[in-house]
Formats: structure tokens, C-alpha cells, sequence
């Protein structure tokens, strides 16, 4: 895609703890995470970003499981339960956000919270009443005939009428995005292009992607099934007004839920609506 170009490209492969602290000692230009990290990064390293592509969104995104015996059949059965969850600090603010939206109350308030990395074994253990997991930890459980009964992706599109809102994308310097414009324009071209060709013939791109990045392919199989890339439709590869839309209502959730400080003043700035 850029052998050609009078520029040079390298990628790294990171994750989601080293991301954010690499792109604000200026070791990354573009990074690729969740708006929910933008005001953190310009609280932490006061750089204004800009988040330019779409490459997931919550669809369905994490979702609470009860197991086959309970009577809970929806999240207000659920409320002072023992609910087990992946620790907050490691996740990207989705649980607090849906919950919040959900119910008006804070998710350590409307459940008995048990922060863990092992949310699945909780559950399993009869230590939590429900656990409120994402694929592909839901897959034994469902198989073992627990039920859903809640997720993060119903819960957005009741209170935003928004049924895939944008999650993880390319994210950069707003100085960087003005600056670079037919860069970031070929990585949009370069990333739709390879996201169409994964969609018919996701064996190669994930042969391709594993010879670049060391991951085993069975591990990027998955990831593309727990990201859904082969449903995403065209539509969905683009920031659009409802992105920017449904972001504008979820930044003060963020900021009620303490995943941030405060809600950014003007959140359409953040996003470069894509052409």
C-alpha cells in the first residue's frame, strides 16, 4: 500500500496498556484505540487528537450472563446483585457507560461489583450471581446454557438509537491529522481496502497480518470474530454524523462515571468525519 509513496510507514505492534503512554512520549503518531482515551490523553500529555477511522464497534459488544437456573431475565433483576467483571481500570469505559445509560446509577453502585480477571470463573464457581463479560469468554458459558440478559450494545442503541456505536479506531494529533492529510487519507484507503478483502478472503489477510505482527493466526481468527469485521458493513468503515452524535451523549457519561475528569467542551472536534 505505501512502497510507493514518498514517505515511510512502519507499524508496531502494542497493546492496550502501552498505547496511549507510547503515543504520548511521541513514540506514535497514529494509535489505534477507543474515544473514551482521548480526554485522557489530553489531560495526561495535553495533546489535542483527532480520531479519523472506525476499526470496531460494540457489536454486541460485552454483555451480562446469568446462568441457567437464575430467574434474572433483565438488568433491573439484576440491580445489588453480585455481578463479576474484568477490572475497570483495564477496560475501555463501555460497562460504566451502558449501565449508566441504562439504569441513571453508577455500575459500582447498581451492582455488588467484583472486579476481576477472572470473571468467567467467578460465575462458574457460584461466587457471583451474574458476570458481565465480551466474546469470546461468553462462548463456553452460552454453550453451558447461560443467558444474556443484558448488553452494552442494546443498551446504546435503546438510550442513542444507535445499534454499532464506533469504538476502536485511528486516533492521532490534531496538528498531525491537519498536517498529514494524504497520509491519513491512504491509511483510510489502505485499511477500507484491506478490510474488503478480509471480508472475502479473510484466510490470506490473516496469513498477511500474522507474518507482519508475530500473532498466530488462530488469535487474529478470533479477534476478527470477537470484532465482528466480517458483518461490518461499508457504512459502518466510516465516521459519520451519528458517530459523532452518539459520542457527544456518551462523554458525559464517561465523566459521571469517573472514567474521566470532565466531558470535553466541543466532542465534534475530536472526529474527522470521513468523505
Amino acid at each position: 500500500y505505501f512502497g510507493d509513496k514518498d514517505y515511510d510507514v512502519e507499524f508496531q505492534v502494542l497493546d492496550a496498556t502501552t498505547q496511549v503512554p507510547a503515543f504520548g512520549a511521541g513514540d506514535l503518531d497514529v494509535m489505534t484505540t477507543v474515544p473514551s482515551f482521548m480526554p485522557r490523553v489530553k489531560e495526561q500529555f495535553d495533546i489535542d487528537t483527532t480520531y479519523f477511522f472506525p476499526m470496531a464497534r460494540w457489536t454486541p459488544g460485552p454483555t451480562i450472563l446469568v446462568p441457567p437456573d437464575s430467574a434474572a431475565t433483565s438488568i433491573e433483576d439484576l440491580e445489588g446483585a453480585t455481578v463479576a467483571v474484568a477490572p475497570l481500570s483495564s477496560r475501555f469505559g463501555a460497562e460504566q457507560m451502558a449501565v449508566l445509560a441504562a439504569t441513571g446509577q453508577n455500575i459500582e453502585d447498581y451492582f455488588d461489583l467484583v472486579e476481576t480477571d477472572a470473571a468467567a470463573q467467578e460465575i462458574a464457581g457460584g461466587r457471583a450471581e451474574a458476570v458481565f463479560i465480551e466474546a469470546p469468554s461468553t462462548a463456553p458459558l452460552l454453550a453451558e446454557g447461560y443467558t444474556e440478559v443484558f448488553s452494552v450494545q442494546d443498551a446504546f442503541e435503546e438510550a442513542f438509537d444507535d445499534p454499532a456505536v464506533m469504538n476502536g479506531g485511528y486516533i492521532a494529533a490534531s496538528s498531525f491529522v491537519s498536517d498529514n492529510s494524504e497520509f491519513v487519507q491512504d491509511l483510510i484507503a489502505a485499511t477500507q481496502d484491506a478490510w474488503d478483502t478480509f471480508q472475502s478472503d479473510p484466510d490470506t489477510v490473516i496469513e498477511v497480518a500474522s507474518e507482519v505482527s508475530g500473532v498466530p493466526p488462530e488469535q487474529l481468527e478470533l479477534v476478527g470474530q470477537v470484532l465482528n469485521l466480517a458483518e461490518t458493513t461499508d457504512e459502518q468503515k466510516k465516521v459519520t454524523e451519528q458517530d459523532v452524535a452518539t459520542w457527544t451523549e456518551l462523554f458525559p457519561l464517561l465523566a459521571e462515571a469517573g472514567f474521566i475528569t470532565e466531558a470535553p467542551e466541543d466532542p465534534a472536534a475530536l472526529f474527522q468525519i470521513t468523505e
